[in-house]
Order: structure tokens, then C-alpha cells, then sequence
């Protein structure tokens, strides 16, 4: 397991002491790594959330255009096209 060594406030280094007099977390570790794991799954869960948010949008100013059926076809066609012509020229 890796080691990690972070500088904290005295105000949250009491606050971690009475998480783990409460009998929530066993020791400073475990409330740790708990608050890392949280803290990334809502910074992921944020960015994706406004990721979709921004597509959204895209679409609804028309920046964007929807995937017709037949177009994954075609396009692979036509990179395959361009890569055996650019594979064939000396």
C-alpha cells in the first residue's frame, strides 16, 4: 500500500478524531481513504454531468449532428479507402 503524507488544519484534524471516537472509522486510514474515495467519485460524477450538459447544449444550438443509421458504415469505408490509397502511392 502506498503512503501518502498530507498537511491538514488543526479544526479538521479534530474533526477526524471525533469521526473516529464516534466508532464511525476504526482508525485515520480507513476515514481517509473513505473521504478520498468519495471526494473522486463525486469530482467524476461532476465532470460527467457537465460533460452531457455540454453536449446537450451543442445539440440544441445545432452544433452538432445526430448519427443516422448507416453512417459508422460509411465512414469506415471511406477510412479504409483513404489508408489503401495512401498505402499504394510510392
Amino acid at each position: 500500500m502506498a503512503t501518502l503524507t498530507v498537511e491538514i488544519t488543526d479544526d479538521l484534524n479534530e474533526r477526524l478524531d471525533r469521526e473516529i471516537a464516534a466508532g464511525w472509522f476504526g482508525n485515520r486510514n480507513d476515514l481517509v481513504q473513505a473521504a478520498l474515495t468519495e471526494f473522486m467519485r463525486a469530482h467524476w460524477k461532476e465532470n460527467v454531468e457537465n460533460m452531457i450538459g455540454e453536449a446537450l447544449d451543442e445539440v440544441e444550438r445545432g452544433e452538432v449532428t445526430p448519427w443516422q443509421p448507416g453512417d459508422f458504415g460509411r465512414m469506415g469505408r471511406e477510412y479504409l479507402a483513404e489508408n489503401r490509397a495512401k498505402e499504394q502511392k510510392p
